[in-house]
């Protein structure tokens, strides 16, 4: 047999097992072998090699299931850290993970600019920065997340008009400023990966993690979709580009050329909008005492400081708003059937009645085509889910 093609079976095998003992956590060399379809021979080759590597340790062991009982594998998720970027369009997040998405360190800065080289020299500085204290860490790669629609082979954002992007190399750009390898992908697909691997959807195969975020302004609503325990990123690597779906034609005008957009009515921009409205023609509410009588500098983090308090407006807004996210939402369980819908970016942080009327709306819209309850869940990691999900992306293409 040609010795090239021994050698790449065997760097795949090699892939598999790793990929697999990272996924579960702890297995077996049995479970291995039945799982990848591999002999006992084979499998304890494998992981000899990967326990030089310190990829793996064995310690403990598991319940027989007749004769011994089976010696217990474990991923060493210490192994190497990986360094996780997301690119807002106002703020640059920077992250230091171990190989299960555990933060051990993040900064949080205000974007400086929006011109791709000073975006760059702003991460680079930042993660040296981010580094200093833990120079002595085996660092084995780098994800970084944006807005927009990317290729996630070349690493190239085709568009991010919240940016101001057009095809930028953003990979290229990075890769010749650091020793690891650096991969780019969609701020959505980076925060589903974040959650199926690390988070809430861990226990699931199929699953769409919704981003509700800053509104046109800012990430807006989109969503990541995981199927069959993979990612789904179209034909174009735009799929997901929920928030520019219409949920009524004769509805105002979207900056990307469509009208009623999801976005317009269930962002953060437009929770602020309709509460500044109310205020303005004299509606009773406590968010301008909140204010100190000036709306100007209103948030959905006061809006929900109100509802919170009691305040009825507050309240009555946030259910409203979790109802037409909801129906749209009802739109994408009937289209893709998933078994968790998971809700993520800084809206996810509301008042319990956002969500809680989100689950509830869902399961009305779809009962009748459904006979299982689609589960609505609260994302893990929040505001940092496109962090952890940069992370993941590394993780991922490493050991891809």
């Amino acid at each position: 047999m040609n010795l090239t093609y021994q050698k790449r079976v065997r760097e795949e095998n090699l892939k598999r097992a790793i990929r697999f003992i990272h996924r579960q956590g702890t297995t077996n060399r049995s479970t291995l072998a039945k799982v990848l379809n591999l002999s006992l021979s084979t499998i304890t080759t494998l992981i000899a090699e990967l326990k030089d590597k310190g990829l793996i340790q064995e310690e403990g062991l598991g319940e027989s299931i007749g004769g011994r009982k089976p010696a217990m594998l474990h991923f060493n998720k210490e192994w190497g850290w990986v360094i996780g970027v997301k690119i807002g369009v106002r703020r640059l997040h920077l992250g230091l993970a171990n190989l299960n998405g555990e933060l051990k360190a993040k900064k949080i800065a205000p974007l400086i600019s929006t011109n791709p080289l000073q975006v760059v020299h702003q991460i680079v500085e930042g993660i040296s920065d981010l580094l200093r204290d833990y120079s002595t860490h085996r660092i084995i790669g780098m994800g970084v997340c944006c807005p927009g629609v990317i290729d996630p082979e070349e690493g190239e954002i085709i568009r991010a008009v919240n940016l101001g992007w057009k095809d930028v190399p953003l990979r290229k750009m990075l890769a010749s400023h650091f020793p690891w390898p650096v991969f780019v992908d969609n701020s959505l697909d980076t925060g589903a990966l974040g959650e199926k691997w690390f988070g809430v959807g861990k226990d699931v195969q199929d699953l769409v993690y919704i981003n509700v975020g800053n509104g046109v302004g800012g990430n807006g609503v989109g969503a990541g979709i995981i199927s069959n325990g993979e990612l789904v990123e179209g034909y174009r690597h735009g799929a997901g580009e929920f928030g520019h779906t219409s949920i009524d034609f004769n509805g105002p005008p979207c900056p990307c050329g469509n009208r009623g957009c999801v976005e317009l009515y269930a962002s953060a921009k437009a929770v602020v909008q309709k509460a500044r409205a109310y205020i303005e023609k004299g509606g009773k509410t406590s968010i301008l005492e909140l204010m100190s009588g000036d709306s100007e500098g209103l948030t959905c983090e006061v809006i929900d400081q109100a509802a919170r308090l009691g305040d009825t407006f507050a309240l009555n807004l946030w259910q409203e708003t979790g109802a037409v996210l909801g129906r749209a939402i009802a739109n994408l369980v009937n289209l893709l059937d998933p078994e968790v819908v998971v809700i993520g970016g800084g809206l996810s942080l509301a008042h319990p009645i956002f969500l809680e009327t989100i689950a509830s709306v869902v399961w009305e819209t779809t009962a009748s085509l459904h006979r299982r309850k689609v589960e609505v869940r609260k994302a893990f990691f929040g505001r940092d889910s496109g962090l952890v999900g940069a992370a993941a992306l590394t993780v991922e293409r490493i050991f891809a």
